[in-house]
């Protein structure tokens, strides 16, 4: 009998023992593995995004340099209005025409425009130029800057009539940058 009590307080003990220490440390293994399952799905997306990174920044050193400063010409990274003066002043003298006067100025405000998925904004700036020489001349000029890869608006012409076959062309134009 005494066997029998001593049998039951040993069991009555270890289902004690099993329910108080065991079930909360089984309970904290499937927490664990739970967290684990969301720790191994994290490190998969960061190894996924890793590897898009890789792919992206390949793709990038492939592209030609050339291509680059041809990008940076069309929409420069700042104002670069020495160097469009340069290349109107070329194009004019290309065509036998005499650049008298020109100059650029910054227009205040933003533009709240963007291109691309990263939303860059980009500032302009006014062009201001007066030309002189003949009218045909003028056209081909018109049609070089236009396929000038800086990016130039022309907003206006005027034109006063000068000796025989000479014009004077003022132009207002916009250019445009990153900012």
């Amino acid at each position: 009998m005494i066997r029998i009590i001593i049998i039951s307080i040993f069991l009555a003990a270890a289902v004690m023992i099993f329910f108080v220490w065991t079930i909360p440390v089984f309970n904290e293994i499937k927490s664990l593995n739970l967290r684990e399952g969301s720790f191994n799905s994290v490190l998969a997306k960061s190894k996924e995004l890793q590897a898009t990174k890789d792919k992206l920044l390949s793709e990038y050193n492939s592209v030609n340099e050339n291509d680059i400063n041809r990008l940076d010409k069309i929409l420069p990274p700042k104002e670069q209005s020495t160097r469009i003066f340069i290349e109107i002043n070329n194009i004019a003298k290309r065509y036998g025409l005499v650049l008298k006067d020109i100059n650029a100025q910054k227009l205040k405000g933003n533009l709240n425009a963007s291109f691309g998925k990263k939303e860059k904004k980009f500032d302009k700036s006014i062009l201001r130029m007066t030309l002189i020489g003949p009218y045909a001349s003028f056209v081909s000029f018109l049609g070089d800057l236009e396929k000038n890869l800086t990016l130039i608006d022309v907003n206006q012409i005027d034109f006063n009539v000068g000796d025989s076959d000479s014009y004077e062309f003022n132009i207002d134009a916009l250019t445009y940058w990153k900012e």
